[in-house]
C-alpha cells in the first residue's frame, strides 16, 4: 500500500516536484531554430511532459511563490519603528 501523506509532506513532495520540473524545463528550453535544446522539434515531448507535471503540482501549492515567478516587491513602509530619532534632525 502507498505512503501516506500529512498535509506539510504532501506540500513539501509537491514544491519538490514543481522545483525538479523548472530545472529539466531549462534543459528542454527553445535553443534556435525551433529546436529544443536535446535537439528535437521544440517543444519536445519531454518539455511537454514536464509542463504537465509542473502545472499537475502547482494546483496543490495555491497561494505559494514559485521558483520560476518572479515575486513583487513589496511596498515601503511608511510608518516609524524607530522611536529612538527625533523628527526634528537637520
Amino acid at each position: 500500500m502507498g505512503a501516506l501523506y500529512t498535509s506539510a509532506a504532501f506540500r513539501e513532495y509537491a514544491r519538490a516536484q514543481v522545483a525538479y520540473a523548472d530545472i529539466l524545463l531549462t534543459k528542454h528550453s527553445e535553443s534556435a531554430l525551433s529546436l529544443c535544446r536535446c535537439g528535437r522539434l521544440h517543444p519536445c515531448d519531454e518539455r511537454r511532459h514536464w509542463l504537465e507535471v509542473r502545472t499537475h503540482f502547482r494546483q496543490f501549492l495555491v497561494g505559494e511563490q514559485y521558483s520560476g515567478e518572479v515575486q513583487q516587491p513589496s511596498p515601503p513602509n511608511s510608518t516609524r519603528s524607530d522611536s529612538s530619532t527625533p523628527d526634528d534632525l537637520g
